[in-house]
């Protein structure tokens, strides 16, 4: 069964935040998993976008945004 492991840098600042957020992404990369072979996670300041392969993309890369957590 496919699964996510998540490494997250600086988190001083709000790590609670950060806790959720990494987890959120964890689990929505894992269950991207099934439909795509590779699944990259970038980390911003509104919160984290999943990228991976999908036929169904215009330029064959699927998008998804996970917003920060207030």
């Amino acid at each position: 069964m496919p699964s996510a492991s998540v490494r997250t840098g600086n988190t001083k600042k709000h790590p609670g935040r950060t806790d959720t957020l990494v987890r959120e992404a964890a689990a929505a990369a894992t269950g991207l998993l099934d439909q795509s072979e590779r699944v990259l996670v970038v980390y911003d300041e509104g919160g984290a976008t999943l990228y991976y392969e999908s036929d169904d993309a215009e330029d064959g890369i699927g998008r998804r945004k996970l917003p920060r957590a207030s």
